[in-house]
């Protein structure tokens, strides 16, 4: 008896998780117009760790290998108050080197490619003040509206549990899509309503790993083990160009934040992506939320976030899940 209790128990955690989270939605229902087509992407990550950081252990040839195996275009390294960092890596293409450091004046920033760019770092962490937002910064500053290590530091303990323990038994058989459930676990619409009450979207977003990693073995290429290894920020989180290369976009801003695998294509005012189903959020100038079914970019939006979601019964839509966010003005600007 005790045992079929647990099973049931057990049963309905796991139910109660995977259609987790559950909204009631005032949705614009439209036909998805338009096909989704394959551009010539690149990707890249920001706000990586190695052992040049004191408290990381990451070896740079983990972290070119994982980025040749995932198809990474550009790892932007960005260890604790290293400004010398080229001068200890072999010459690559892949690898992009600047450093973290805290500014008397703005808080807690990047410096990405040897210093051209600037990045807000973990303006969504109000736990540690170092990291707390300053409401100060310079217009070609970028705001790093997803940092993967706040969204664990900051999401509630039952989420976290079971995405380590789905992730534990799924990962021999799924890999890294065992990885799929961590969306679920950053809370975007509320991140882009801050940064637009912050910002009032003048400042570019991007994605950041703030990967460290803690235990590390190496003994050559084919043997080596790493906790957490890059390959899982890796695919959660990457920042994907709309067909540019990566600095061109950089200098545009003209990219989106994906998350485990999503793929988006913008076409007109429409924004298509490689997932059957999927719900637009734009994020207004006034700071309304409209949300509908077809994809389509409203006049006014500053953010456009995509959501999947599992299940829908009339309002209720259950296994909401972010799948990507992009800024729509800069985006628009050549068409998409």
């Amino acid at each position: 008896m005790f045992v079929e209790i647990l099973i049931s128990v057990g049963l309905l955690t796991v139910v109660f998780f995977e259609f987790y989270p559950i909204k009631v939605l005032k949705v614009k229902n439209c036909k998805l117009r338009g096909k989704f087509r394959k551009v010539n992407q690149k990707s890249f990550v920001v706000h990586v760790h190695t052992l040049f950081s004191y408290d990381s252990l990451g070896k740079p040839e983990e972290v070119k290998k994982v980025a040749q195996t995932l198809g990474v275009d550009k790892v932007f390294i960005t260890d604790h108050d290293r400004e010398d960092l080229k001068g200890f890596f072999p010459p690559s293409d892949r690898l992009v080197f600047g450093w973290e450091y805290q500014d008397e004046k703005y808080g807690r920033l990047l410096k990405l490619a040897e210093g051209k760019y600037t990045v807000i770092a973990h303006p969504n962490n109000e736990k540690k003040a170092l990291y707390r937002f300053k409401n100060l910064y310079e217009s070609h500053f970028f705001y790093e509206l997803v940092d993967l290590k706040d969204v664990l530091q900051g999401s509630k303990f039952p989420l976290k549990l079971y995405f380590f323990l789905r992730s534990l038994v799924l990962y021999p058989f799924l890999k890294l899509k065992a990885l799929n459930f961590f969306p679920k676990l950053i809370p975007l619409n509320r991140w882009v309503e801050v940064y637009l009450k912050r910002t009032k979207g003048e400042l570019k977003i991007i994605g950041g790993l703030d990967h460290h990693v803690k235990l590390s073995f190496w003994e050559k290429p084919k043997k080596f083990f790493s906790i957490p290894h890059y390959k899982w920020s890796f695919y959660i989180l990457q920042n994907k160009t709309f067909g540019e290369d990566v600095f061109s976009s950089l200098n545009s801003g003209r990219f989106y934040l994906s998350f485990c695998s999503t793929e988006v294509y913008v076409e007109g005012n429409r924004v298509l992506v490689n997932r059957k189903r999927y719900l637009t959020f734009n994020h207004l100038a006034s700071g309304k939320v409209s949300v509908n079914t077809c994809g389509r970019i409203e006049e006014g939006t500053k953010v456009v976030a995509i959501y999947g979601y599992t299940l829908r019964v009339g309002k209720l839509f259950f296994g909401l899940t972010p799948l990507a966010v992009f800024r729509w003005d800069v985006t628009s600007a050549k068409g998409g």
